[in-house]
């Protein structure tokens, strides 16, 4: 039996193996970020969680690279893209720490 043409071949288990841990290992920090953020409430607790979220969506964007509805052009800028939020929203984090800016924009 001949192959379909547009079918893609079956993904290789070890990598399907790493997504899904990665996809697991940046879901927990995503929500131990919210927890954090939702007893501290602040603009750096929120731009951690940002970056965090980032991280999640960038193990999204690969799997959807891996099954076939994302190209390899796309994948790679929406990855270079997340890198590139997930940096901004980590040193504005450290940034407003820093500051002691609280979410409403007042010093705390």
């Amino acid at each position: 039996m001949l192959p379909v043409a547009h079918a893609l071949p079956p993904p290789d288990p070890v990598v399907l193996a790493t997504h899904l841990l990665a996809g697991v290992g940046s879901g927990l920090l995503l929500v131990f970020g919210v927890a954090a953020f939702s007893r501290r409430a602040s603009r750096s607790y929120l731009l951690v969680v940002f970056a965090l979220a980032a991280l999640a969506a960038r193990t999204g964007v690969s799997a959807l690279a891996m099954f076939g509805p994302l190209g390899p052009g796309v994948h790679h800028f929406a990855e270079h893209a997340l890198d590139a939020l997930l940096a901004t929203c980590l040193l504005a984090a450290v940034y407003y720490a820093r500051r002691g800016v609280a979410l409403g924009g007042e010093e705390a």
